[in-house]
C-alpha cells in the first residue's frame, strides 16, 4: 500500500486515465522477491521520482481469477501450479496480480493472477 500511495497522487495530478492496481513479482536474490506496484494506465504520463512507467511482462501466460478475500490468493497460485504441472508448462518466475474493484462483500472482490510461462520448444 505504501508504494501505491506514491503512485496515485502523481497520476491524479496529471489527469491520467487509470484502471486497477497491479503488483508484479520478480525473482530476487536468495529467494527474495522484488516487486513493482502500480496502476493500469491508458494514457501516457510523466514519471516523477520513484513513480516510473513499467510494463507487465510480454509473453504467454497462465491466468486465473480469484473471487474472495485476498488471504485466499494462495488457492489461485496452487491452481496455476497444478495447471502448469498438468500441461507440461513451466512458470518463468514472474507473476502479477491485478486487483479488481473493491466491494464490501468479499465474495465479489476479484483478483486476476498471471504466471508468465517459459516459451515452449518449437
Amino acid at each position: 500500500m505504501r508504494l501505491l500511495d506514491l503512485v496515485w497522487p502523481v497520476l491524479r495530478e496529471q489527469g491520467v486515465r487509470t484502471g486497477h492496481n497491479v503488483v508484479v513479482y520478480y525473482p530476487g536474490e536468495g529467494g527474495a522477491l522484488r516487486i513493482a506496484a502500480g496502476v493500469e494506465v491508458f494514457t501516457d504520463f510523466a514519471g516523477h521520482g520513484e513513480v516510473q512507467r513499467v510494463s507487465t511482462p510480454a509473453g504467454e501466460v497462465a491466468t486465473t481469477a480469484h473471487y474472495g478475500d485476498h488471504s485466499g490468493l494462495g488457492q489461485a497460485y496452487a491452481a496455476l501450479d497444478r495447471w502448469c504441472a498438468g500441461n507440461g508448462r513451466r512458470p518463468a518466475g514472474v507473476n502479477w496480480e491485478v486487483y479488481g474493484d473493491w466491494d464490501d462483500d468479499p465474495a465479489k472482490v476479484r483478483t486476476d493472477v498471471y504466471f508468465l510461462l517459459e516459451p515452449t520448444a518449437r
